[in-house]
């Protein structure tokens, strides 16, 4: 029964993206929608894509050994979205379909070039973690082994993705946030209702303390400020008055949320032991606790929210790249460009998805790495400042050098090292402006 609950799923989810194919007018529908979103489809958006299975399984699983301070992964995206509020208006002047050409707007071709290797690069870590959690998913759900669940769930992705684009993706993705909050809350609401102790250590503890948010609001929060599929939702919406609502409404939702993931975790801890759980807490709930009927909504739910953040890191990094070999994403190939890589990122994604299967470690490696090479420049080029190309290019390429090496090493050493690559990105930039103030 639960295979052809799960085929049916999966055959819905492509046949939207045929119909979305069938729409397609050209490459402003594609690549941002037309340009015609209100705030329930942004909103909407915005939430299904920080709700992915790396946030939604990473964070009741650290909440589930860390206590309550698993609550910062969506208050560090709130933070993030409050930070971009104001950034909004400014944007507004640029006529980007997403980052990588808003860094040629700022800093000229090269660095647009640039930009459409690294993130691609870095994206194929986030799109393998949203397939790991899917495969997760799917092999408890029907009894199937990892490495099978791996490539149906990504060649599921990567189909949907190439045929509808964001036309499909935008459409769809509140009702897959629908599916993510509903299965979610009626999981806690559950729980709740058959008593035991929520015992957890603080928001700020021995295994999370200060040094640790600060780095998360580094790499994690700054990636909502300034990220390449955050912006591809904000490029959506019709009009700016529509895109800071969108982002009022997600940050509202985005706060309690944490604590109910956190809680989550924090109940099985406490009534289970630290101990008990091997894999996903949320798995151990739905095999050990929870009615069918809430397990599988809560199946739905997660599938959804791996669908809504894998299809938008796939065509991101697949957009991206494309740009090397064209002016622009207005131009006729494009789309077809598009495509091509959305089969080739799609492919190794799924490599990496087979080869390791730690979903957190392998998210947070690819945000930290963007974040150290991009979040400097972009925000600091949204604000106005300006530097020569060869400076903007020695800041992202040794800011992300550095902030890969910080987290391959870890630990305290590995935090400051993190640390440090925004600093010396910023100096780079800083010193490429100087030196054009004196020409």
């Amino acid at each position: 029964m639960n295979q052809v609950i799960l085929s049916l799923y999966f055959f819905i989810v492509i046949f939207i993206g045929y119909r979305s194919y069938k729409k397609i007018g050209g490459s402003k529908d594609y690549f941002i929608a037309g340009k015609n979103a209100g705030v329930r489809e942004v909103s909407g958006s915005l939430l299904a894509t920080v709700l992915g299975s790396s946030a939604i399984i990473g964070s009741v699983n650290f909440s589930y050994a860390n206590g309550w301070a698993g609550s910062w992964f969506m208050l560090c995206a709130a933070f993030g979205l409050l930070g971009l509020l104001p950034l909004v208006d400014r944007l507004k002047k640029y006529k980007s379909y997403n980052l990588p050409e808003l860094m040629g707007e700022f800093y000229g071709s090269e660095v647009k070039n640039l930009s459409s290797v690294i993130i691609p690069i870095a994206w194929i870590g986030i799109v393998a973690a949203q397939i790991m959690g899917s495969a997760k998913i799917i092999s408890i759900f029907v009894d199937m082994n990892y490495s099978t669940a791996v490539i149906i769930s990504g060649l599921v992705f990567i189909a949907y993705t190439f045929l509808g684009g964001q036309l499909s993706i935008i459409k769809t993705d509140f009702i897959q946030f629908i599916f993510i909050i509903a299965g979610v809350i009626l999981c806690f609401t559950y729980i709740l209702k058959g008593g035991g102790e929520m015992r957890g250590m603080g928001m700020i503890n021995e295994k999370f303390g200060s040094l640790d948010l600060f780095i998360m609001i580094l790499t994690y929060s700054s990636t909502f400020l300034v990220g390449p599929d955050i912006y591809s939702r904000i490029f959506c919406a019709k009009d700016e008055k529509t895109a800071k609502q969108a982002i009022k409404l997600s940050v509202v939702i985005l706060i309690p949320l944490g604590f109910i993931l956190a809680g989550i975790g924090v109940y099985v801890s406490s009534n289970y032991g630290v101990d008990i759980v091997k894999g996903s807490v949320l798995m151990f709930l739905a095999d050990k606790v929870l009615p069918q009927p809430i397990v599988i909504l809560l199946y739905f739910g997660l599938l959804s929210a791996v669908i809504s953040s894998a299809d938008t890191t796939l065509l991101t990094a697949s957009s991206t790249f494309a740009q090397i070999f064209m002016k622009d994403l207005r131009e006729e190939k494009a789309i077809r460009l598009t495509r091509v890589f959305i089969l080739i990122f799609g492919g190794f994604s799924i490599l990496v998805a087979l080869k390791f299967t730690f979903i957190l470690p392998t998210l947070l490696l690819a945000l930290a790495v963007y974040s150290g090479a991009f979040i400097v420049p972009c925000l600091t080029g949204i604000l106005g400042y300006r530097c020569g190309k060869k400076y903007a290019i020695s800041g992202i390429l040794f800011g992300g050098g550095l902030a890969l090496y910080g987290k391959l090493m870890g630990g305290t050493i590995g935090n400051l090292i993190i640390i440090s690559s925004f600093l010396v990105n910023f100096m780079i930039m800083a010193k490429g402006r100087n030196k054009e103030a004196r020409i």
